[in-house]
């Protein structure tokens, strides 16, 4: 018999090859096309990578101020737009695909589409999302990845986007080069192993152990010889219960011992925490949350760890509180600085708290 299968290992590697070919070229492809125009339009400046976006939506229905009005607003200022007549907000963030939008950015946005009065607010991407952000997106449409690139890919000249097709193509076909690769390695394998598996004899079957019949039992081996009855002599009376065995056992008195009991947790449970375990995602649920409270205009964190709060009413002891008591469900925030901005046209000063200590 031949050391070597030839049909087992054509059989793998044409599997294995033309599988690894149809995915690499049909699917992945066009993910690594998108992969590579983003990577070119994350090395665009800031103000060519709006205007880009803002032609893009043009062909949506949206008409935009000019960058540099936008610009003159304040370097954070989101693009201002308007489509069918009604306001809407552009926000650009420009980064490699390590870079991530947290969920805390996106509800910012969608706080000031709100104040703003705008129909909608749109959140561009060169990176990624958090996985929190969709959650905190209310009217908001975002636009990263596959999505950014639909979006702008005809705007972009010819020459360039045959470029990223040209490296898109070169790409695939390395990776299908190294899966064919494998594929035949691979079956060579199979090709030495399966003769040699197919020409072990087969283990001789061990014989059954040969078991002595045991004898039939007799009347007597059945069961235990018993005592004549004498159908005169009296029963004898039952044997007393026991009154241990139905009553419960007494607590022992004076004796310094502890009985065990079932008794009912002395305590009642801590309510859970409302934290998710992603600080970005907590932020913007605080602020959601605070700025649903009555008297309060807006919130959003100017750092990390102080909370500003924008307030349309004098704040008083009690709307102090409710603002306390949405902190206190997220452990991590809950002694984070407040910062209360009196209402317009107040005297009142800024006023600073804590709700719990560090």
């Amino acid at each position: 018999m031949s050391s070597f299968s030839l049909w087992s290992a054509a059989a793998v590697a044409l599997t294995i090859g033309l599988a690894s070919t149809a995915y690499l070229w049909s699917y992945r492809r066009h993910r690594t096309e998108v992969s590579t125009g983003i990577a070119g339009l994350s090395k665009m400046r800031w103000r060519e990578f709006a205007r880009l976006i803002v032609e893009a939506l043009r062909e949506r229905g949206f008409e935009a101020e000019s960058v540099e009005e936008s610009l003159a607003r304040g370097t954070q200022a989101e693009l201002r737009l308007l489509r069918a007549g009604k306001p809407w907000l552009l926000a650009c963030k420009l980064g490699d695909a390590d870079y991530k939008v947290s969920a805390a950015t996106v509800a910012e946005l969608a706080d000031a589409v709100r104040f703003n009065g705008a129909a909608g607010g749109l959140l561009v991407t060169t990176g990624r999302f958090d996985s929190h952000s969709e959650r905190v997106a209310d009217g908001l449409d975002l636009y990263s990845g596959e999505t950014l690139w639909e979006l702008v890919e005809p705007q972009l000249p010819a020459s360039t986007r045959h470029e990223v097709i040209a490296a898109a193509q070169k790409r695939s076909i390395q990776t299908i080069v190294a899966a064919w690769a494998g594929a035949i390695a691979l079956a060579l394998i199979v090709g030495f192993v399966v003769p040699l598996l197919s020409s072990r004899a087969p283990a001789e079957p061990v014989p059954a152990a040969t078991h002595t019949a045991a004898a039939p039992a007799t009347p007597n081996d059945a069961a235990p010889t018993r005592a004549p009855v004498n159908p005169t002599a009296p029963a004898p009376p039952p044997a007393p219960t026991s009154p241990a065995a139905v009553e419960p056992v007494a607590p022992a008195a004076n004796t310094g011992e502890t009985v065990p009991a079932a008794t009912p947790a002395a305590t009642a449970a801590t309510p859970a925490s409302a934290a998710s375990g992603n600080p970005s995602a907590d932020r913007a649920y605080v602020i959601r949350t605070i700025a649903t409270l009555d008297g309060v205009e807006r919130a959003l964190w100017s750092t990390p760890s102080n909370l500003l709060i924008y307030r349309l009413t004098e704040a008083s002891k009690q709307d102090v509180d409710r603002i306390c008591q949405v902190l206190d469900g997220y452990p991590e925030l809950r002694s984070s600085r407040v910062q209360l901005q009196p209402p317009p046209g107040s005297t009142t000063r800024v006023r600073f708290f804590q709700c719990r200590a560090y």
